[in-house]
């Protein structure tokens, strides 16, 4: 390509969220869905588990099963996902926030470890017992 034909190529810089760029109705709810099907079809991989097994496992159709190993996520709540993903033997926390600053909506966030992390006693999140600051199990 010439660097000419490169400077004619128009391109538009997206949000970050390609829901939100395609204009639906709950951008963050559809991005945070989207990464949980990423997190349960990387866990399948990891248990080594295909469409029928994974169907089982989360006792649900083996056709939804498959759907969502394609990372299709519509016809699942947000709720069964993550209970999902605890049936995957994966921990699920939920943090609830006042929104930052002057906003009249909170804002949904969905973080996630990046592949291959492991977690260490250091890294654990601290709880809370009795009032008083305790290592997590």
């Amino acid at each position: 390509m010439t660097k000419r034909a490169h400077d004619e190529v128009g391109f538009t810089v997206g949000s970050g969220n390609v829901f939100r760029d395609l204009g639906l109705e709950s951008p963050d709810e559809e991005l945070s869905k989207a990464r949980l099907a990423r997190q349960i079809h990387d866990r399948s991989v990891a248990l080594g588990l295909n469409g029928t097994q994974l169907a089982a496992r989360l006792e649900i159709p083996q056709p939804k099963a498959s759907r969502l190993l394609r990372g299709f996520a519509d016809g699942f709540s947000t709720e069964k996902l993550l209970v999902f993903l605890t049936m995957l033997g994966q921990d699920v926390r939920i943090v609830v926030s006042a929104a930052r600053g002057r906003a009249e909506l909170g804002k949904m966030t969905l973080t996630m470890p990046a592949p291959g992390a492991r977690r260490t006693a250091r890294s654990r999140p601290r709880a809370v017992a009795g009032g008083r600051r305790t290592r997590a199990p």
